[in-house]
């Protein structure tokens, strides 16, 4: 296992995981600030992908696993679409379906959950490679998401992609 850690996110990788941890201005609202962007997969992602995960849905086969974990901006931790705490970590398979989709490819499922945790907005955003096997593939994500630490946001400690 490998412990990918930054911007005041952790999580233990499992062979044959990748992961990136960056920052990106947030294009949602006024405010400019950079925040936390998280990708996870058991495949190898490509070094050019959206966000939410656009360029890596396309490569990942029937028993693919994307995660993405999006930081909104702090203020949003207090509004009602962030009103759940915590990130989920569990996920029922009737949680995933081709509606909660940014883009249906395939036989992919995808879901999609907004909280906060530590005083930080997050949307998580996790895609299956087959409906059929939602289950066991649920079962995978949630695996690596049970070792996610999320630690609140240190002013003065930015950092963005390079």
């Amino acid at each position: 296992m490998t412990r990918l850690a930054s911007h005041g996110l952790a999580v233990d990788l499992p062979a044959g995981w990748d992961g990136r941890i960056g920052r990106r201005l947030s294009p949602f609202g006024t405010a400019a600030a950079p925040h936390a962007v998280m990708h996870l997969a058991n495949f190898p992602l490509p070094e050019e992908r959206g966000d939410f995960g656009s360029g890596a849905v396309t490569v990942m086969g029937p028993g693919g696993v994307l995660v993405v974990l999006f930081e909104h901006d702090s203020r949003s931790a207090s509004t009602a679409l962030f009103q759940d705490e915590g990130v989920p970590r569990r996920f029922r398979p009737e949680q995933f379906g081709r509606n909660q989709l940014q883009r249906a490819i395939g036989n992919q499922v995808g879901a999609q959950f907004f909280a906060q945790e530590q005083g930080r907005a997050f949307c998580l955003y996790v895609v299956l490679g087959s409906g059929r096997r939602r289950r066991a593939l649920a079962t995978t994500a949630e695996r690596v998401l049970a070792t996610l630490d999320i630690s609140p946001n240190a002013p003065g400690r930015l950092r963005f992609f390079s």
